[in-house]
């Protein structure tokens, strides 16, 4: 297959920088116009690259400029006189593979071990709220392409959308797509969908957790159960994190930062801890037993610094945990907007024998939300302490099962259906523990 088929383009235009930047496989168009170094460097980090550079080094302005240049002279001359090192990834895609650059390493002689992020800010999503309320990522929409399709179909796309292929989701198979500077989400999706082959388009939706109390990092682990076993049914826990505090107790699997995978996991709201500990066992909420042994957790951080997730970092998180050896999913999240692509993410993972459980909701308005609306999530209702249904918990056909939504953490009392959810989540590993014992 030649890679030239699939046609990348990066066309960034930054008027306060006056430098722009275009890729296409490993060819650059590039203007420096004046701007900095780090500012140049910045635009292939807008275009998914990751760079790592020696913050000693003494850095210049890009006056030049390079057309359909070979990507490895175009680092020579910025990077000079200094050492780069690029590395490349193959993307594997339903239309076909490709090389994309992934990294960028400028340093000076033996000096490679002392490079940093370029930027060393935690990602934060960039969310807009377009017509009808819903929110996505700017300037990104979703594509996925109907049988048959070939990378000349995603070529034609791509060339009408000015559009760069930043990932692709396989599966379920959707091209991740950022669009021209010129056009709006809706005026993209509107242009996708009238192409032949196209099966479907969307933004890159945007969700936030189920409201609730932050919790407070209090630096203490008092209440916590420490002395659980583990059994062999591990529950992922897609939340906003996990104090790192906690990561080497025994009951915590292991952690995954889905919002940057390069990045390691933490918890700026304590939610995703809180979340974590009652799946786990280690902590009971009021009304339930306290448990006598434990389930393995992987915690996996969904939400970033503003409680916000994206389709493309819950297809990240359903993929990593399908792929280790989870069989349980826990999700405190949700919202009122349909998503036929994050459906086909929860039908997936589900068929591959992954049990799905999501919050109902905290506002008792019977109204379907989602993930729990899906037909292949199990949807969890809320409870007070004295078994009846707690006043702020969803309701309707859709909630399935019923548990406690309120717990008592380091001297604070929080509720909700994102305790439910992991909780519902804990109890169906023991279950399945003991059915193989």
């Amino acid at each position: 297959m030649r890679l030239k088929a699939v046609i990348l383009l990066f066309l960034l235009p930054l008027a306060a920088w006056s430098a722009s930047l275009r890729m296409e496989g490993d060819r650059v168009w590039l203007d420096g116009g004046g701007a900095s170094l780090v500012k140049v460097l910045r635009l292939f980090e807008e275009c998914g690259v990751e760079v790592l550079i020696d913050p000693s080094l003494e850095l210049d302005r890009v006056t030049g400029s390079w057309e359909n240049a070979r990507m490895e002279r175009v680092i020579a001359q910025l990077a000079g006189p200094n050492t780069y090192l690029l590395e490349w990834k193959r993307i594997k895609g339903p239309l076909g593979d490709f090389d994309q650059l992934d990294t960028i390493r400028i340093f000076s002689d033996g000096s490679r071990s002392s490079v940093e992020r370029l930027s060393k800010d935690r990602k934060v999503l960039d969310v807009v709220e377009g017509a009808g309320g819903i929110k996505y990522i700017r300037g990104e929409i979703m594509v996925g392409f109907a049988e048959g399709a070939t990378e000349k179909d995603l070529n034609a796309l791509l060339a009408k959308l000015s559009g760069t292929v930043i990932e692709v989701i396989n599966p379920p198979g959707v091209y991740r797509i950022r669009i021209g500077e010129g056009l709006t989400v809706e005026e993209a999706i509107a242009i996708a969908l009238a192409q032949d082959k196209v099966d479907g388009a969307e933004p890159n939706r945007a969700f936030s957790r189920i409201d609730s109390a932050s919790i407070p990092l209090t630096g203490t682990i008092d209440g916590i159960n420490l002395h659980l076993q583990s059994g062999e049914t591990a529950v992922a826990v897609l939340d906003s994190g996990l104090d790192p505090q906690y990561a080497d107790l025994p009951f915590i699997r292991g952690t995954y930062n889905a919002v940057d995978p390069s990045d390691s996991i933490y918890d700026p709201s304590g939610h995703g801890t809180l979340t974590s500990l009652i799946a786990s066992g280690a902590l009971t909420p009021e009304g339930a037993d306290a448990a006598t042994s434990g389930v393995p957790v992987l915690s996996i951080m969904a939400f970033d610094e503003n409680g916000m997730t994206s389709s493309d970092i819950i297809y990240r998180a359903l993929d990593y945990a399908s792929n280790s050896d989870v069989s349980i999913v826990s999700m405190s999240w949700g919202s009122d907007i349909d998503s036929s692509f994050l459906e086909t993410a929860m039908n997936y993972a589900a068929s591959l024998g992954v049990t799905l459980y999501a919050s109902a909701g905290n506002e008792p308005t019977g109204t379907l939300i989602y993930p729990a609306g899906y037909e292949s999530v199990i949807a969890v209702g809320g409870l007070n302490p004295d078994g009846s249904v707690w006043e702020n918990s969803n309701y309707g056909d859709f909630v399935q099962i019923w548990e406690p939504a309120i717990a008592n953490f380091n001297g604070q009392t929080y509720a909700g259906t994102s305790i439910s959810s992991p909780y519902a989540a804990f109890l169906a590993a023991l279950k399945a523990a003991a059915a193989t014992n």
